[in-house]
Order: C-alpha cells, then structure tokens, then sequence
C-alpha cells in the first residue's frame, strides 16, 4: 500500500469518527434541546442556536460523504474541470 493511499484511508478514518462524534452528541444532547428549544417563540437566539446545531451537521454529513464516496470515476470530468 502506497503513502499516499494509507494517508487518503486516514483522512477517511478520521472523517467518519467525527460524524460519529457529532451524531453522538446530538444523540446526548436531544432532550436538552427539546426541554430548553422547542416550543419557544422565535428569537435571535433560537435562529442562532438552530442554524449553528444543524448547519453543523449537514456540513459533517457532507465532507464524510465526500470523504468516503469512491471519486475515481470522476477523474475523467475532474481533469476537464481543471
């Protein structure tokens, strides 16, 4: 196995254990939300709140998709893009 290709298995590694590092402490920190969040008229505070709680996650989903999603078919497209 090549350097390059044992640090791209890493980098892999490591995408997909902080996805599950956040899906981990949404899981913990649902109740908190539901008691404190849900329900309450909306402020500055809950459009903060919600925007940086989910905004974060979908950001995690989508750099671990593209982390673990097989991209060499694309090779030929990404050459004509650069």
């Amino acid at each position: 196995m090549s350097a390059t290709t044992l640090g791209y298995q890493t980098a892999q590694y490591f995408t997909v254990g902080a996805m599950v590092a956040v899906v981990f402490d949404y899981c913990l920190t649902i109740p908190q939300e539901v008691q404190l969040i849900w329900g309450k008229k909306w402020g500055i505070i809950r459009v903060a709140f919600t925007l940086t709680r989910y905004a974060t996650l979908m950001g995690t989903a989508i750099t671990t998709y593209a982390a673990v999603t097989d991209r060499s078919k694309y090779t030929s497209v990404r050459a004509l893009v650069i």
